[in-house]
């Protein structure tokens, strides 16, 4: 052999050294995706839980307003004790690249309780408004966080807010 192909052949990677270059390469690459998909997932639950939140607060002051300033349903007893349903949209048109996936949320709000303090002369001292928010999220591709028996479906979310409010005068 010549002396310049042996020049060659010092300087030169064997099949070895490229078969773990490329699977560092690809072990990086999987992981940046993953991690990609996991930070997108975590960012679209946290615009979801933001606006059930917000959405869930203006479904609460308006149970409160609706008891507090109207006498018609103040004096409805029906009202008082059933449950109130609304169903609303979380998605914002920002998710998934201006693509809309539908989710919502049921707005929940359970009988109105009445708390009384033996001490007090007044008789309800104050009223209890819970309200729930519960929706299902999404999973994005490649994400392993589906529930067992369901393929598009994440986990359960959800949010309780309780007011307390007295009637004036």
């Amino acid at each position: 052999m010549s002396r310049r192909i042996r020049k060659w052949e010092r300087g030169a990677a064997d099949l070895v050294t490229i078969a773990v270059g490329l699977t560092i390469v690809a072990i990086t690459a999987i992981g940046t995706s993953y991690s990609l998909l996991y930070g997108r997932q975590a960012l679209i639950q946290q615009e979801h839980y933001k606006t059930a939140l917000y959405k869930l607060r203006g479904f609460m002051e308006e149970q409160v307003a609706r008891y507090r300033f109207s006498a018609y349903y103040r004096s409805n007893f029906n009202w008082w004790g059933t449950r109130q349903e609304v169903e609303v949209d979380l998605d914002t048109p920002t998710d998934r690249n201006g693509e809309m996936q539908m989710t919502t949320a049921i707005l929940s709000r359970g009988a109105i309780a009445f708390e009384d303090d033996l001490l007090t002369g007044e008789s309800p001292d104050y009223f209890v408004i819970t309200a729930h928010a519960n929706w299902q999220e999404p999973v994005a591709a490649g994400m392993l966080s589906a529930q067992p028996g369901s393929d598009t479906e994440g986990p359960d979310r959800e949010i309780t807010l309780v007011q307390y409010f007295k009637i004036p005068g």
